[in-house]
């Protein structure tokens, strides 16, 4: 999805630091009263109001390319998953808790427009490179603390436990060398990470239930945008490979 002939580095300035202080205080103060949560709106669509009405210029024309592509892509995600969620409400479908749908379509907003967003600045690769090692680091601290203390039982699981992290790491280091291969191999571990952990949950409510989950969102979703778009990325390599050698030729 990048469209520039390199990434680009991205620092953050006084409008990133404002609006994301309004979002992590949005969060924080839910405990008082969840209309605290309004902050986190701020943070997050006020900075965009104000560039669009033309009172904040922060903006070059990679970063407004960029944002616009990654709303694009936003409107396409949230759009189709809403067509689906309205026809099956209209035949008859149910969920046990509806009110998480609001929190669904939040979370499921935020992810597209974020990834994409990463993609734009840092291309497919290092984007899925980057997110597997935020995900095996993650993975591998919780390994550890799980083992230790009032859980501890012993220093085999201590040492076999974080090796469930390995194949996050082994995955970044493929992305940048065979990017399909490595898509695949993406693709495969998200639906194995299905299979393993909501099978059990599907069984005593319904996958709606499961999929509209922010969690299911948050885990699986960067795990499947990044198979994708390293799928992707590998078939226009093979197609510019191709061309190249029709030119020559």
């Amino acid at each position: 999805m990048a469209e520039s002939s390199g990434p680009k580095r991205w620092r953050p300035t006084p409008t990133n630091l404002i609006a994301g202080g309004l979002v992590i205080a949005g969060f924080l103060l839910t405990g008082v009263s969840w209309w605290f949560f309004l902050l986190a709106a701020a943070g997050t669509f006020g900075p965009g109001i104000l560039r669009e009405v033309g009172w904040l210029r922060d903006k070059d024309e990679f970063q407004r390319r960029a944002h616009y592509r990654a709303g694009y892509h936003a409107f396409l995600t949230i759009g189709l998953v809403a067509f689906v969620l309205v026809a099956f409400f209209r035949a008859g479908g149910t969920v046990e808790h509806p009110h998480r749908l609001a929190t669904f379509f939040l979370a499921l907003l935020w992810f597209t427009w974020f990834l994409s967003s990463l993609l734009a600045y840092w291309g497919p690769q290092k984007t899925a490179a980057r997110i597997l090692i935020a995900f095996g680091s993650v993975w591998l601290v919780f390994a550890i603390i799980s083992n230790l203390g009032s859980e501890w039982t012993g220093w085999a699981a201590l040492l076999l436990h974080p090796l469930l992290a390995a194949p996050f790491f082994v995955l970044a280091w493929l992305s940048g060398r065979w990017p399909r291969i490595a898509g695949i191999l993406l693709l495969a571990a998200a639906v194995g990470f299905f299979l393993l952990f909501e099978l059990p949950h599907i069984a005593r409510t319904s996958i709606l239930e499961v999929i509209t989950s922010v969690t299911f969102i948050l885990f699986l979703g960067p795990l499947l945008a990044s198979g994708v778009a390293l799928l992707v990325a590998g078939t226009r390599e093979r197609a510019e490979d191709a061309q190249s050698v029709d030119d020559q030729t």
